[in-house]
């Protein structure tokens, strides 16, 4: 038996559990005869004397997910971890701001000007992705109340940043969005998000940053 085929099995019998997410898969009869069939034998020899389907389907998927890893990028010259990553990017189509004092009713909301938000301080890989905008309004508001759709973001020679103009007006939120957990200092600095996230959540511990 190969070295690596050998330390692939003397870590399966060591691995300790960890936390996973549970999803259902079926197999035929056969197969799951041979599974059980499987279980006992390493059950037998593991030092943990507690195998089970779990551990070893998650076992043979991490495998293949591991080799199949290798094979796209050494072969196909595709990342795995790139395009997750890029799939993360265009799902984060939401950037969160905060503010100050009045600017979300002056700016924001369009009391003092045409609605809009600035300075938009994201980077530009960020700002190709981004569809949504909202602004985390400080005391003693103290939450997340609008939104607007972004029409454009680009750069102002009078204010001397880029300012993101709107898509149509503001829209009110089917829930004010609290810090919860968060600390008050939170939203200083663009949070990422998606526009399904944010419109259900009612705090920003049920939001999914990325």
């Amino acid at each position: 038996m190969a070295t690596q085929t050998k330390d692939y099995f003397a870590n399966l019998l060591k691995k300790s559990k960890s936390s996973k997410k549970q999803i259902a898969v079926y197999f035929d009869d056969a197969t799951i005869e041979k599974i059980d069939m499987t279980i006992r034998l390493f059950s037998a020899v593991s030092e943990s004397k507690s195998f089970s389907r779990n551990t070893l389907i998650e076992e043979a998927v991490n495998r293949f997910l591991d080799e199949s890893e290798e094979f796209l990028s050494n072969e196909m010259g595709l990342s795995v971890k790139e395009e997750i990553e890029e799939v993360k990017r265009r799902k984060n189509n939401t950037v969160i701001f905060s503010s100050v004092d009045r600017g979300f009713e002056e700016t924001f909301m369009g009391e003092k000007e045409i609605p809009c938000w600035y300075p938009c301080t994201c980077s530009s890989e960020r700002l190709a992705n981004l569809k949504y905008i909202a602004v985390y309004r400080g005391a003693p508001i103290s939450a997340i109340t609008h939104y607007a759709k972004i029409k454009e973001i680009k750069f102002s020679s009078e204010k001397n940043c880029n300012v993101c103009y709107f898509d149509g007006e503001p829209i009110e939120l089917p829930n004010k969005i609290g810090l919860g957990s968060k600390p008050g200092c939170f939203f200083r600095g663009p949070k990422y998000t998606s526009i399904e996230s944010m419109l259900n959540a009612t705090d920003a511990d049920e939001i999914t940053f990325g």
